[in-house]
């Protein structure tokens, strides 16, 4: 029989745990993955590939880092990014060839034919394994898609490293560190956001306005945090950060409509926005229109860190269609993120 546990009493349970003072569950370096910790051996993929019907293998490690991509073409949102870093991947192999292995693991039940079709045209340097059954990918643990995979020579996990904008930045930045081009300092520099030195009077107040607003909503202050934001909004309309302030502000004090459009006036900026995302869904959730709702909060959940109401909205909604084993799932999930951040403020 499974075990379902209702949002409700899921966070109670978390909350039990903690009042009784027990410790961690979780580990910092435990990546993404749910079986594999960093620093533990991948296990060996025993699949066919997509391209043929043979038994094959792949074991990471072998003397060389490898990248191992997990993907899906469905929905289509997932598909646009699966098949995006596909190629990537592919011309980073033809890059550092005999230096570094490169394989793709398709975790779908479905359309193999778009994944073949596919590689003929743009993907001619990366072999795919057909993972149908999902065997690897409960195996290793993976609960999100796209995703990349990095071990180092000796086959031990490395990274894991979700899709985003500048996913080749930091997947070539991490192959380098790993190849021993770039040592941890390097890297880490590498990867930091670009700063912009010189600010206007205009971008300071902006920025000032922005950050005081964050501070009003975290004290729940919500009135004076629409204000903030709106004065950042009016100071700097095509930046995007007060949109998406105001819009969770707003949502707080169930002023849908107008949560609404800053959302949607920050995705005119960013369509990619994860933030933005995130709250659409959350306002048509609010507004109990559930089926577009769930649309947008599956496009939420894939970014980097997704939101946590993102997490425990989507096991309601699954709660409520009967689908306890995804709602389960969901549960866990923010029980787990639920942990990381009590860990985090004993730090």
């Amino acid at each position: 029989m499974k075990i379902f546990l209702s949002t409700c009493t899921a966070v109670i349970l978390l909350l039990s745990f903690i009042v009784a003072g027990h410790g961690a569950v979780g580990e910092e370096d435990s990546g993404i993955l749910q079986n594999i910790k960093r620093g533990q051996k991948l296990p060996s993929i025993e699949l066919s590939a997509v391209n043929g019907l043979s038994p094959k293998s792949f074991t990471p490690g072998n003397g060389k880092p490898a990248a191992i991509l997990f993907f899906s073409v469905r929905p289509d949102f997932r598909k646009k990014r699966s098949l995006a870093l596909l190629s990537t991947l592919s011309d980073l192999a033809e890059q550092y060839k005999t230096k570094l292995d490169i394989v793709g693991v398709y975790s779908d039940s479905q359309k193999i034919n778009v994944v073949k079709k596919y590689m003929a045209n743009a993907s001619l340097n990366v072999a795919v394994y057909n993972d149908r059954q999902r065997n690897t990918y409960n195996e290793y643990g993976v609960f999100m898609m796209p995703l990349v995979v990095l071990s180092d020579d000796m086959g031990r996990l490395h990274e894991v490293i979700p899709y985003t904008y500048n996913i080749r930045e930091i997947v070539e930045g991490n192959i380098k560190f790993l190849l021993g081009e770039w040592d941890r300092e390097k890297l880490i520099n590498a990867l930091k956001p670009k700063k912009n030195i010189v600010k206007s009077k205009e971008e300071k107040e902006y920025i000032r306005r922005v950050n005081y607003g964050r501070i009003m909503q975290s004290k729940k202050m919500y009135g004076q945090a629409v204000r903030e934001f709106s004065t950042a909004v009016k100071l700097m309309p095509q930046l995007i950060e007060a949109h998406v302030g105001l819009g969770f502000a707003s949502l707080k004090t169930q002023k849908y409509n107008e949560a609404e459009v800053s959302f949607k006036e920050a995705l005119k900026i960013n369509p990619q926005s994860d933030e933005a995302i995130a709250g659409i869904g959350l306002v048509y959730y609010r507004r109990e229109e559930i089926d577009k709702a769930l649309v947008e909060l599956e496009k939420a959940f894939i970014a980097a860190e997704p939101r946590l109401e993102v997490i425990i909205t989507l096991a309601e909604i699954y709660e409520e269609k009967g689908d306890n084993d995804k709602a389960n799932r969901f549960n866990k999930l923010a029980v787990n993120k639920l942990m990381t951040l009590y860990e985090q403020r004993w730090k």
